[in-house]
């Protein structure tokens, strides 16, 4: 699908190399209220590259020096020390499509590769301006700590939805078929947790990196299961599971990536670049191991590798509580098909839900995870 000119919107985008991220001085951005938190499981789009804007009543100072700044629901321009020098007209946007070397289409986003070396994604489905928002900014503050991350160079408006210009990063997936690999893998994932870590300060719960005046006090347990829908109160297993994550309550805040599978850490010489981020949050660390341990199981399992029990140990080693574990396997099933909620059986979700040893947990959530693949349920 190529848009022609005459299908983008009227208007001018502001676009600098510089600058981390830019908007277009329109109205047209209006962004959708609604519940904002890190409450939908954003799939996996992108592989060279891949945030919720809340609309606060008033605009702090860090919002007004913000490029994604915002007020009273509407994304305005960035203030003049953060505006781009250069202005580029969204047809000449629509000039590079020719040039379009690969599309992706997916339920929550349109990738398009091109050259030199540029990314589109459009956001589409569940809070895309929000996604966008999350997105732009982590990768903005990650760039300042030190990770190796996807610039973003403009962000705009088209008919498809929202969408955000990101500079591709070198390196490919690393494949992980062997208890080495596994290794490198996690190796890459503590140096990205520990950056993360030692960058929270003074955080509290909550969907995205910036903290909106609309944040409502949250404590991690209620952060984790307000991301599943209404529907899973009604599950036996939800008591148990609601008993069982009082163990996260005490934990530090920090800030999170929120989609942690092996394709998003691009590995070009030993060094790994880190992308898509608009799943980001700030919650307890063990959202993104239970993530890590979850998405490497679950893409073994449905790539036909059997996963010996020396790489179970290995995931272990993160130290996910099984109540984390049976979370993030509830929030899963909760967004596939509506009947894959009811493959996994009350006694399966608490009895990981209750586990507090992290091999067992593992292994639990492993068994549960191949018998929910050989019941048919997609990835």
């Amino acid at each position: 699908m190529s848009p022609t000119s005459s299908q983008l919107p009227p208007t001018r985008l502001r676009c600098d190399d510089a600058s981390p991220a830019c908007v277009l001085p329109t109205s047209q951005l209006l962004h959708r209220r609604g519940r904002s938190h890190h409450s939908k499981e954003k799939r996996s789009e992108m592989s060279e590259v891949e945030p919720s804007l809340r609309a606060p009543t008033d605009q702090s100072p860090r919002d007004a020096g913000s490029p994604l700044s915002q007020r009273a629901g509407v994304l305005v321009p960035a203030p003049a020390s953060a505006r781009c020098s250069k202005q580029i007209g969204v047809s000449d946007w629509a000039e590079l499509l020719p040039g379009v070397r690969r599309e992706v289409v997916k339920p929550l986003s349109i990738m398009r590769w091109g050259d030199p070396g540029w990314v589109w994604k459009v956001y589409r489905g569940f809070e895309p301006y929000e996604r966008l928002g999350r997105e732009a900014e982590a990768v903005r503050m990650a760039a300042g700590w030190g990770i190796a991350v996807p610039r973003v160079l403009a962000t705009g408006l088209h008919e498809d939805g929202p969408w955000s210009v990101f500079s591709v990063v070198p390196g490919t997936r690393r494949p992980l078929r062997s208890e080495h690999d596994v290794r490198r893998h996690l190796r890459d994932v503590r140096r990205l947790v520990e950056t993360l870590g030692a960058n929270s300060v003074g955080l509290a719960p909550g969907a995205g990196w910036a903290k909106s005046s609309s944040d409502a006090p949250t404590g991690h347990r209620q952060f984790l299961l307000e991301q599943l829908s209404e529907r899973c109160r009604a599950y036996e297993w939800w008591g148990a599971l609601h008993r069982s994550l009082l163990i996260i309550e005490s934990e530090p805040t920090v800030y999170l990536h929120g989609d942690m599978k092996a394709e998003h850490f691009l590995i070009a010489e030993d060094a790994a670049h880190v992308v898509d981020w608009e799943a980001c949050g700030r919650g307890p660390v063990a959202c993104d191991h239970a993530d890590v341990v979850f998405h490497l199981l679950r893409d073994l399992i449905h790539d036909g590798v059997a996963v010996p029990s020396t790489v179970v140990a290995l995931l272990a080693e993160l130290g996910s509580p099984g109540a984390v574990l049976a979370w993030r396997l509830v929030r899963w099933l909760d967004r596939r098909r509506p009947e894959d909620l009811l493959l996994v059986s009350p006694r399966e979700v608490t009895e990981l839900a209750v586990e507090s040893d992290a091999a067992a947990a593992c292994h639990r959530l492993l068994q549960v995870m191949t018998a929910l693949r050989a019941k048919g349920v997609p990835r």
